[in-house]
């Protein structure tokens, strides 16, 4: 499949951070530890309930363009459930101004997932447990159909006038930004 420009783009405008937040936020080793793991998926929770928090007003217009991305907040206190810890809800969230900016945040929240199912098949492949995780792979065998159709709708968007490209790079830095803050440990950043 032929990456778009606008894509080629958003991936170039966030690749430092997409990069940064792997290595410096460690989520596998994280999870797969049982003495990091609730607090890893408590804040993922924040994370999620955040972005989804900031794509509700524009709900109607991602399923317009055919942008459906599932939240996954539920799943993930299911899984903080089974931890046996409670779920907090409370996130800060500021409102995104334009449907590009949501583009942006859906995108680093879709992408999320794909990263999920390459960790949960690593912690099978390695006998680790999965209590807690069953939301790292939310679409089983859909994820790269739903992750296409996701990026065709983005530029789709583009295409019909809704959305700049430069906004949905905001979008998506903003995102990675609030991803970082809240996952990655700063003190084993700055020992490291």
């Amino acid at each position: 499949m032929a990456v778009s420009p606008v894509i080629q783009a958003l991936r170039a405008a966030t690749a430092a951070d997409h990069h940064a937040i792997e290595r410096e936020a460690d989520v596998e080793r994280r999870l797969r530890d049982p003495l990091t793991r609730v607090r890893m998926v408590s804040r993922l929770l924040a994370f999620h309930l955040s972005v989804e928090q900031r794509l509700a007003p524009w709900r109607t217009a991602l399923d317009r363009v055919g942008c459906h991305p599932q939240a996954r907040s539920a799943l993930i206190r299911e899984g903080l459930a089974a931890l046996g810890e409670p779920a907090v809800d409370v996130v800060e969230t500021a409102p995104l101004g334009t449907f590009g900016q949501a583009l942006g945040w859906a995108y680093v929240a879709e992408g999320s997932m794909l990263g999920g199912r390459v960790m949960r098949r690593a912690m099978i492949a390695d006998g680790v447990s999965l209590t807690g995780l069953d939301f790292l792979d939310p679409y089983g065998e859909d994820a790269g159909v739903r992750w296409r159709a996701f990026l065709g709708a983005i530029d789709a968007a583009c295409a019909q006038g809704l959305a700049a490209p430069a906004d949905i790079c905001r979008g998506g830095k903003d995102a990675f930004t609030l991803a970082s803050r809240l996952l990655v440990d700063r003190a084993s950043v700055e020992f490291a």
